[in-house]
């Protein structure tokens, strides 16, 4: 009984916490984390989906925030990617929430990055949660 405490003890003390974060390995979204064609699908869908509320010029209304601008830095300073395009899939739009599935929603992310004067790169933004939280999300200067 003993034995099986004292191991218990020593790897809870060594194991760390999930609710830490974890700084290695992170990435830049001003990294080139989308392609620029992966932002175009995103914007057909803002067109479709997101513009009676966001705006056509991204700039908010109705209660929603623009992209960029001391609501949305708030919002999202010190996030991830995968904490944008979570809420994003499970809460939007605002009407119909949960109907924008995982990929729409990173193609959506890859969109509002291009709108933040994030660069584009090679590679699409994968909608993969383990990728996403490696991605904090930067805000150009």
């Amino acid at each position: 009984m003993k034995v099986a405490l004292l191991l218990t003890m020593f790897i809870f003390a060594t194991t760390p916490l999930a609710a830490q974060p974890d700084n290695r390995g992170m990435r830049s979204s001003l990294a080139g984390v989308y392609t620029t064609a992966q932002s175009e699908r995103g914007h057909k869908l803002y067109l479709e989906r997101c513009n009676r509320c966001h705006g056509l010029q991204f700039g908010g209304g109705n209660g929603a925030p623009s992209f960029g601008g001391p609501t949305f830095n708030g919002d999202f300073e010190n996030y991830t990617l995968f904490d944008l395009e979570n809420r994003i899939h499970t809460s939007m739009p605002r009407d119909q929430p949960g109907t924008t599935s995982k990929v729409e929603a990173t193609d959506l992310t890859a969109f509002i990055l291009s709108q933040m004067h994030a660069p584009a790169g090679p590679r699409e933004l994968p909608a993969y949660e383990t990728v996403l939280r490696l991605i904090r999300i930067d805000l150009p200067q």
